[in-house]
């Protein structure tokens, strides 16, 4: 009696950090890190400083909407920060919310600010398509009319050998 195994998926979730992907997600969480000390300051010392200066006692429901903007942003960079650190950790879930969070984050800040800060999209959009590939597992073909499943082989690690003890 033989066990056979299981299908297994067809994409690689889990992260395998290769070099670009870990100088970008690097880069990436001290980006998102930045962006997240700056936009905790500007929500703290921005709403005393609104609040003591330029409103009258009665007028202060007035800026709520940008209270709200602010902190719709600072949520969704607390998450994206969350997210890179999944992913340092190599979990399933990390990649998908950086992802998903980067592209929402993109369109609320396109929305909320415009096409003014063209250099930080395309920034943020090079970092999406550096860490969001995922790994191809296996290959779907159409065969005789018959659809195939086939274990894709990663290319062997070159072996290097160190000759300075010799």
């Amino acid at each position: 009696m033989t066990m056979e195994q299981p299908e297994s998926k067809i994409f690689d979730l889990k992260p395998k950090l290769t070099t670009a992907m870990k100088l970008a997600a690097s880069f990436a969480i001290t980006y998102y890190g930045l962006l997240l000390i700056y936009e905790v300051f500007t929500l703290v010392y921005s709403r005393y400083f609104i609040d003591s200066y330029y409103f009258n006692e009665g007028d202060t429901g007035e800026g709520t909407q940008e209270l709200l903007i602010q902190i719709a942003q600072l949520a969704m960079s607390v998450v994206l920060v969350f997210s890179l650190i999944q992913i340092f950790r190599k979990k399933v879930y990390g990649k998908a919310l950086f992802v998903s969070f980067s592209v929402l984050l993109i369109a609320f800040q396109f929305f909320t600010t415009g096409l003014v800060p063209l250099v930080k999209y395309a920034l943020e959009v090079l970092l999406v398509l550096i860490i969001a590939p995922i790994r191809v597992k296996k290959k779907i073909k159409l065969k005789d009319g018959k659809l195939t499943v086939e274990t894709v082989e990663e290319a062997p690690q070159p072996v290097t050998t160190d000759d300075t003890n010799k």
